[in-house]
């Protein structure tokens, strides 16, 4: 991997150096061109104002009601006046504004957008507006020791410097090398863009000079030497020639149009371009091995670059100094949903994209872009390429646009009706004299407003860590699925080993029998104290039976951890809720049914009666729960045959005493 020097003068014995010369005329051209555009612009905004008509009218007022308008004042003598200093925490708080605005409008989708412009817009900001806050700062109070700049064209004079060193460099005199190698010192790319920043400072440093040069159209300093834009020796467009090795995977970048020309959006961690350090992004790509890229649209870019292989002699016209990588930590995360890249139109190149199902575990080693992060797959970390994936701010504002336009927000605050999702149908009322138990052994029953459905978030990913299994600390199980699915079978099978597993003792506010153990049958309390605990959520699942509360408390469940021993749940998905937000890390698994045609054939080999209708419900109850709370799933088993299913629970229990686990990252802040 070879690369000339980079400045424009580069040659190469296998480019034509008059390609050079010509695209160096290119570039001049349209560096004028766009100048030029920008002169005519100015000039018709100051046209106006130095009118004759208007001078006539500022001299002899017409006898008429009139007023001033600003908007022809002259220039205020401050140009900082001109900008109002913003704190970083007044932008995130008049974005939150905004969202509750909406929110209480009934714009739940707009309010959805702006949440996602806030993750991703207010991190970014805090340093950008400190330095803004701070230059602005010091031109409006003039601190004491802020002296005027020299020049505001500190570029033109490195410029001229280059230029006189180097005819001392070519000269062969005594001092040439000395002069070569402050050449090469001074035309360095981390100094070209101190001296831009030093410009565009000083340009708010200086106000009279910048109101000056505002009337004059000059933005030259006053000493500055008059210099014609665009001129050959302005060099900050640079040409480089690179030669990169091209294997059969993908360069590593990607590029969009910017008009005719094809610039280079961003560079891929371990491909070939970001290994060369020779390509960044916001170059502008002229050549590949003598094809001329500019005219060619982003398709036609991909198609030369993946027919070519081997040795590539690339040109491209560097913009800008190059930033240096952001110092990002991998993020860890879990997918909340299914990624296609072959599906994805706004993904900008496919072939680096990387596909991923709900609940794989991604590490993320750059988020420099706002829309696209580039990633690993859990297991995949010894490839050289990394893969793009969807922002969690991006993929949240497609998804809530996606709704948006469907018509859907205010739909999923209604009870959904028909289809497949059977879920959402009111149950039917149980029949009197008919007791319901839950398969802990307990009345069961249902909480006031439990079959609601609550508003869904958009779901993207969920940061998480590795979790080192503890002796001290064995995680509940809890096992979630739809009714007659053998749930409570598997259950009874791990409660045989008694020394390893146990349940937790129900709570109640019914008056004990005589034959009940307080602490081992139940924990009987009043019933004031159980609504109390209510309120303050310290019991995962409660409903009420025959004018008596029942259920499972955070803390029962703590009594058996803390004993040694595992905890074994049958719960409803709605109570992982406060389960998860605990100390606790419970570990789900989700039994699932086998297919229509198995789960028949299962219940006939059983012996057990059944109706059609009802192993329709089954599986339609299964598909809703695993749509609606399959991310908050560690395990899914398909339990078409009990022993084979209790096998597989059994043995995910014991890796869970030896192998670290991926959990959500807050779940390890307690431990």
């Amino acid at each position: 991997m070879v690369s000339s020097s980079p400045r424009a003068q580069t040659r190469s014995h296998d480019v034509d150096p008059k390609r050079i010369k010509a695209y160096s005329e290119q570039l001049r051209q349209r560096k004028e061109a766009e100048e030029r555009i920008a002169a005519q612009n100015e000039f018709l905004r100051n046209s106006l104002r130095g009118s004759h008509k208007l001078q006539a009218l500022e001299s002899n007022p017409p006898n008429t009601t009139s007023f001033v308008n600003e908007a022809y004042e002259e220039d205020v003598e401050e140009p900082s006046q001109l900008y109002s200093i913003v704190d970083y925490q007044e932008v995130c708080a008049a974005l939150s504004r905004v969202q509750k605005a909406l929110g209480s409008l009934g714009e739940s989708g707009l309010a959805a957008r702006i949440a996602g412009a806030a993750s991703t817009l207010c991190p970014g900001l805090a340093t950008p507006l400190t330095t803004r806050t701070a230059v602005l700062n010091a031109v409006r109070h003039k601190r004491p020791g802020l002296s005027p700049p020299q020049t505001q064209r500190a570029q033109d004079r490195l410029k001229d410097c280059i230029d006189v060193l180097g005819a001392h460099a070519a000269s062969g005199g005594a001092t040439s090398s000395l002069a070569a190698e402050l050449v090469s010192v001074l035309g360095g790319l981390e100094l070209e863009s101190l001296l831009q920043a030093h410009d565009s400072a000083a340009a708010l440093v200086d106000p009279a000079c910048f109101a000056r040069n505002r009337k004059t159209g000059n933005h030259r300093g006053e000493n500055d030497k008059f210099q014609p834009a665009g001129s050959p020796d302005d060099t900050s467009d640079t040409i480089k020639i690179i030669k990169l090795e091209k294997t059969n995977e993908p360069l590593g970048a990607t590029v969009r149009n910017e008009g005719e020309a094809v610039i280079i959006g961003r560079i891929v961690r371990g491909g070939a371009a970001e290994k060369s350090g020779l390509l960044h992004e916001g170059d502008e790509l002229l050549e590949v091995n003598g094809v001329s890229m500019r005219g060619k649209s982003v398709h036609e870019v991909c198609g030369v670059l993946g027919a070519l292989a081997g040795t590539l002699t690339v040109v491209v016209c560097a913009r800008a100094a190059p930033r240096p990588p952001a110092p990002h930590r991998v993020l860890h995360v879990r997918a909340h949903f299914d990624y296609d890249p072959e599906d994805d139109v706004y993904i900008p190149c496919r072939e680096l994209g990387i596909s991923f199902q709900k609940g794989d575990v991604l590490h993320v080693i750059s988020r420099e872009d706002p829309n696209w992060w580039q990633a690993f797959r859990e297991g995949e970390e010894d490839q050289t390429l990394a893969g793009l994936i969807p922002s969690q701010a991006f993929q949240h504002q497609r998804e809530s646009m996606k709704l948006t336009l469907a018509g859907e927000v205010a739909a999923r605050d209604k009870p959904r009706k028909g289809g497949t999702l059977l879920c959402a149908k009111k149950p039917p009322r149980k029949k009197k004299g008919k007791k319901a138990t839950s398969e802990a052994g307990y009345p069961l029953y249902s909480t006031s407003g439990a079959d609601e459905y609550e508003q869904e978030e958009i779901l993207t990913y969920e940061e998480v860590g590795l979790y080192y299994p503890r002796a001290s600390h064995k995680r509940p199980i809890v096992l979630i699925g739809p009714p007659n699915i053998g749930r409570h079978e598997l259950r009874q099978r791990l409660m045989e080993d008694t020394a390893r597993f146990a349940a937790a003792v129900p709570h109640t506010s019914r008056p004990r029998k005589d034959h009940e153990v307080p602490g081992q049958d139940y924990h009987f309390i009043s019933r004031t104290q159980f609504e109390a605990d209510i309120l303050n959520r310290k019991f995962v699942e409660h409903g009420e039976y025959e004018k008596a509360y029942y259920g499972t408390s955070l803390e029962a469940i703590r009594e058996v951890v803390n004993s040694g021993k595992i905890c074994v749940l049958n719960l409803h998905p709605q109570s992982l809720k406060i389960l998860r937000g605990s100390d606790l890390k419970p570990y789900t698994v989700f039994v699932a049914p086998p297919s229509l045609e198995k789960l028949r054939q299962k219940k006939i080999r059983n012996g057990e009666a059944f109706k059609e209708e009802e192993l329709k419900e089954i599986i339609a109850t299964a598909r809703d729960m695993e749509l609606r709370w399959g991310h908050l799933f560690d395990m899914i088993i398909i339990n078409n045959d009990t022993q084979r299913a209790y096998t597989q629970l059994l043995n995910e229990i014991n890796s869970l005493e030896r192998e670290p686990q991926w959990v959500p990252a807050h779940w390890l802040k307690h431990t």
